[in-house]
């Protein structure tokens, strides 16, 4: 049995393979189909790999699961020892995988479904073409802005109020021909920011817990299936601390001695479940009469709105986890709105 640390690249891949005896040998592969074959061809069904992390782990993990033991994925936010390290190099990196999966003292990462992939792969293409559209938006507001023209948000907000900024004739000709370009450009993103929403759902629609997930206020089609996304695989978390946690909504902890002092929410987690949560809790202030508001409303008198919110958050997540955990109804459902999303799922459906 021989424990292998790989050191991860776009391009390439160094390899240090560990001997029981604590003999080692290290070779580079180019990442490509010739090189993945000359490294597989070096595996046997006993020995275990570790790799990092990285944006093509998930190829490189489907390439080489079923010629060995065990892939660990390793965490590189809890793996120290490379990111800390004073003597960066692929070679040493991949050593010290290598190294420390024989220990057993790897902090590992859990490998998603195909399904899962797919769905977090889509949700980013849908974030990045969202953030093109904002961006847009506030390049055409500012060109009313530089000649005195204030306009409200919702000029730009649909396809009929943008229509009518096509005609206006108010602006010199350079700010006309910026408008024009980015209203086009808008034009275009909604339709692919609105294919991609119907990707997400086809793909989303058999999650489990989604139609459980939908009797939560503030929570519509998309949001509920970007979370359980985003959550994975909910039998993965025993307590409802550590998803939150996951989210990066647990407060941060400083403890010397007898002082301790508590900050603000970590933010180290999976952003977009941190922002789904955040935008459920924004869509249910002063709309809705729950527990969780009155909660939202304590705080906000003690602490403030921005606090109360990431409060609110992390109890709406906790309540969720209780949902999907013990696959429990949700306990303040309304009926009128609960029947319009499954109508909405069933049109997508």
């Amino acid at each position: 049995m021989r424990y292998i640390g790989v050191d991860l690249h776009k391009t390439n891949f160094v390899v240090c393979f560990l001997a029981a005896d604590d003999t080692q040998s290290i070779e580079t592969y180019p990442l490509t189909g010739d090189g993945l074959s000359r490294f597989k061809r070096q595996l046997r069904k006993v020995d275990e790999v570790a790799v990092e992390a990285t944006q093509n782990v998930h190829y490189f993990y489907d390439q080489v699961k079923s010629h060995v033991s065990r892939v660990a994925v390793v965490d590189t936010y809890r793996f120290g020892v490379i990111t800390k390290s004073k003597k960066k190099t692929d070679k040493a990196d991949a050593s010290a995988l290598a190294r420390f999966l024989k220990l057993g003292w790897l902090p590992e990462v859990p490998v998603p479904s195909e399904q899962i992939r797919t769905l977090r792969q889509l949700l980013q293409a849908r974030e990045t073409l969202v953030s093109m559209r904002t961006k847009l938006k506030n390049m055409a507001h500012a060109a009313f802005s530089r000649n005195g023209i204030a306009l409200t948000r919702a000029a730009f907000a649909s396809r009929s109020s943008r229509a009518r900024l096509e005609h206006r004739d108010d602006l010199p000709a350079a700010d006309l021909l910026v408008l024009r370009a980015c209203l086009r450009q808008v034009e275009q993103l909604d339709s692919e920011i609105k294919q991609m929403e119907e990707e997400v759902t086809r793909h989303g629609q058999a999650l489990k817990g989604l139609r459980r997930l939908l009797q939560v206020h503030g929570l519509n089609l998309l949001s509920a299936v970007s979370l359980l996304a985003e959550v994975g695989d909910i039998q993965l978390f025993e307590t409802s601390k550590q998803l939150v946690s996951y989210a990066g909504l647990a407060t941060s902890t400083k403890q010397s001695s007898e002082t301790t002092r508590h900050g603000g929410i970590t933010k180290r987690g999976r952003k977009r479940l941190r922002t789904v949560c955040i935008q459920a809790v924004l869509a249910m202030v002063n709309r809705t009469e729950t527990p969780l508001m009155e909660f939202y409303q304590k705080k906000k008198r003690e602490k403030g709105a921005g606090k109360a919110i990431c409060a609110t958050a992390r109890k709406l997540l906790t309540i969720i986890f209780v949902l999907l955990k013990k696959e429990l109804d949700y306990w303040y459902l309304e009926d009128r709105l609960y029947n319009r999303k499954l109508r909405a799922l069933n049109v997508a459906t």
